[in-house]
């Protein structure tokens, strides 16, 4: 069967929805486990049912500060142990500072915390990118993406993450002309840090000279 179709979502409207059968928590930890069976309509007409097992995450935001008239970006560098888990990665990935937004806290000013704490410095005016979901299939997460400049005199303290919540960040300073070498070259392997870079390479292309 081809399934291909132009897109109409005023036609989407009429479609029958998916109805949720079951829903149980399975384990709740660093994370919350749960599995949910719902009844996903068919486009040949009917229902089927499927059962999925999930993690359920707060959002969170990543921002990628960076100082337009040095032409660097500040990255951290920490474990994550489940790429350690894998058996072929040392666990340690150079990333852009992220984390969850806490309750009545909004994204931007989640993403602005984050700096401070991760690369120890203020950063200004935040430019919102775009809302992904990282993993549609296992996660409830959304990521909040964000661009922000920064200038010598905004670095307020050595960075390094938060002692009570086991974070051991080296922060780095990278060259843009760097960062955009390791994206021609595939040189970055965390998908937030390639998507914030990458978009901007596009907004401000002269950075990366």
């Amino acid at each position: 069967m081809d399934r291909r179709k132009l897109q109409d979502p005023a036609g989407r409207e009429e479609e029958e929805a998916v109805r949720v059968v079951s829903e149980r928590s399975l384990y709740e930890g660093f994370g919350s486990y749960r599995e949910m069976v719902v009844d996903q309509p068919l486009a040949s007409g009917g229902t089927v049912e499927i059962s999925r097992e999930f993690q359920a995450r707060r959002d969170v935001v990543a921002v990628l500060p960076y100082d337009p008239v040095r032409r660097v970006a500040l990255l951290a560098r920490q474990l994550r142990v489940p790429l350690f888990a894998r058996g072929d990665h040392d666990g340690y990935l150079e990333e852009v500072p992220a984390g969850y937004i806490d309750e009545g806290e909004s994204a931007v000013e989640a993403a602005r915390r984050e700096a401070a704490e991760e690369v120890g410095v203020k950063v200004g005016e935040l430019v919102h990118v775009a809302d992904v979901f990282p993993s549609p299939g296992s996660l409830t997460e959304r990521l909040s993406l964000y661009l922000a400049r920064y200038g010598a005199g905004d670095v307020v303290s050595g960075g390094g993450g938060l002692a009570e919540e086991g974070e051991e960040i080296e922060v780095l300073e990278w060259p843009l002309a760097r960062l955009g070498e390791a994206v021609q070259e595939g040189g970055l392997s965390d998908a937030k840090t390639l998507i914030l870079v990458q978009a901007l390479m596009l907004r401000a292309p002269d950075l990366f000279s």
